[in-house]
């Protein structure tokens, strides 16, 4: 696999390797985070039996697993590496920042898979199918997916002047479980909370395997690619000029 001419095949299989090996070390802390979610996923297996919405409810959770690991290994990454002092021998290596964000959103992903995996067998034990949302479903989760992605990088962004985004960063997940319509129905939802969710990839998603039209979901994902990019470029740039990048 290449990106911009370099190889990241290696720089994956690092950032897996160093995933697997956290996960390991503090295994306790894990499984009791996945206990936490695994909770929530009960309550909503249950809570919306007779729905015809069920399946559609269980992959919106599915997808807000990926995105909170996705999001918060982002958001803290920069801190994370300036505080162990390997940042700098990161960056300074072949690989150019845009391959490193990619290999480790990509390897942050296929830590959170078996356990999206285990969650979906609990849903298939509990009698939902999500085989019946078709192929456009799996083509709306990964739109979604793409814009939280672009949420990502726009959080990684902020890393490089806030250094509290780590923390706003844990409320916006819990937001985006609780408010994108499938912990608490769309319908229920107050009208500001819809109107904010207008920019909530996961909210579309939803949405759009409702029956209402992808436009919405499209239009959210290509916002947050297009702001988190943009915003990380700049970003970036400005901690290079003012030595603010490996500061934590």
């Amino acid at each position: 696999m290449a990106l911009g001419g370099v190889r990241v095949s290696r720089l994956l299989l690092a950032f897996l390797a160093r995933g697997y090996a956290v996960q390991k070390r503090y295994f306790a802390d894990y499984a009791l985070g996945l206990l936490v979610k695994v909770f929530f996923f009960t309550a909503i297996l249950y809570g919306s039996q007779g729905s015809t919405m069920r399946s559609t409810y269980v992959a919106g959770f599915l997808l807000w697993y990926f995105a909170a690991h996705l999001l918060a290994r982002m958001a803290n990454f920069f801190l994370e590496e300036a505080y162990l002092g390997t940042l700098a021998r990161l960056l300074s290596s072949p690989h150019p920042p845009v391959a490193i964000v990619a290999a480790l959103s990509l390897a942050e992903l296929l830590v959170a898979l078996p356990w999206v995996a285990v969650l979906g067998v609990y849903a298939w034990w509990s009698g939902v199918s999500l085989a019946g949302l078709g192929l456009g479903a799996l083509g709306a989760a990964l739109l979604a997916l793409l814009g939280v992605w672009g949420l990502g990088l726009a959080l990684l962004a902020a890393s490089l002047r806030y250094k509290q985004v780590g923390s706003f960063t844990e409320m916006l997940t819990f937001y985006l479980l609780l408010f994108s319509g499938f912990f608490v129905s769309w319908e229920k939802l107050p009208l500001m909370v819809r109107a904010i969710n207008a920019l909530n990839p996961l909210y579309q998603m939803v949405m759009a395997l409702s029956g209402r039209e992808y436009l919405g979901l499209l239009a959210s994902a290509a916002f947050w690619l297009l702001v988190g990019g943009l915003a990380l470029a700049y970003s970036y740039r400005w901690a290079l000029r003012a030595g603010r990048l490996l500061d934590y």
